[in-house]
């Protein structure tokens, strides 16, 4: 696995080139209560696509890499965070702005 291009954490704002795949690493949360049943996920605007994700390959934190293609040009706001799986609740969330462009 290699490294992220962006981390949620530190990022306020993404500006994405058409085409070409971005790694985004999710936000991090260790694994203590109540925070020991929770997934990582990623809202994007319409324009944006979720290629796939990958493991942070770390023990005691959840989070993941979100590689992200954008496939038109627009402007728009993904929400990333961690949902409960018990019950669809999201814990932890954060809200970064998306532009896309050629």
């Amino acid at each position: 696995m290699s490294e992220a291009d962006l981390s949620a954490n530190d990022t306020e704002h993404m500006d994405l080139p058409l085409g070409q795949p971005l790694r985004l690493e999710s936000l991090r949360q260790a694994v203590v209560p109540p925070y020991v049943m929770v997934m990582p996920f990623i809202d994007l605007p319409a324009h944006v696509q979720l290629l796939g994700r990958e493991s942070l390959g770390e023990d005691g934190v959840h989070g993941c890499v979100f590689i992200l293609q954008a496939h038109q040009p627009g402007q728009g706001r993904a929400t990333v965070g961690f949902r409960d799986l018990r019950s669809g609740q999201v814990v932890l969330s954060k809200h970064i702005e998306m532009q896309t462009h050629q």
